[in-house]
């Protein structure tokens, strides 16, 4: 499990992200690391995203994937859905896929 401080790593680093690179649109991030269309982001799919947004290493990323997966996976697929990718930040702009919350 991640510590608070790592949380805000996370949350910092994936927000700049988002903010940057999709215009703060957290579900065309997720349709775009979407790479199979299957609905979901698998480890594989994970590990591209934290690589994009700076977070972890080559020798950490996997570790991160998996306590990502861990913690967020409610439904047991071993995969993030967009509603477990969005319950992560906050759902003022759900909709449309914004948020002005943590990731």
């Amino acid at each position: 499990m991640a510590t608070k401080e790592q949380r805000r790593m996370i949350d910092d680093k994936m927000t700049v992200f988002v903010n940057t690179w999709f215009n703060g649109n957290y579900k065309a991030a997720f349709n775009d690391y979407d790479t199979d269309r299957n609905g979901v982001l698998d480890k594989e799919e994970l590990k591209r995203l934290l690589m994009d947004a700076g977070i972890g290493t080559g020798l950490t990323r996997w570790l991160w994937a998996n306590g990502i997966i861990a913690e967020l996976d409610k439904d047991g697929d071993n995969a993030i859905s967009w509603e477990e990718f969005l319950a992560v930040h906050d759902t003022g702009g759900a909709a449309s896929g914004s948020s002005s919350g943590r990731w």
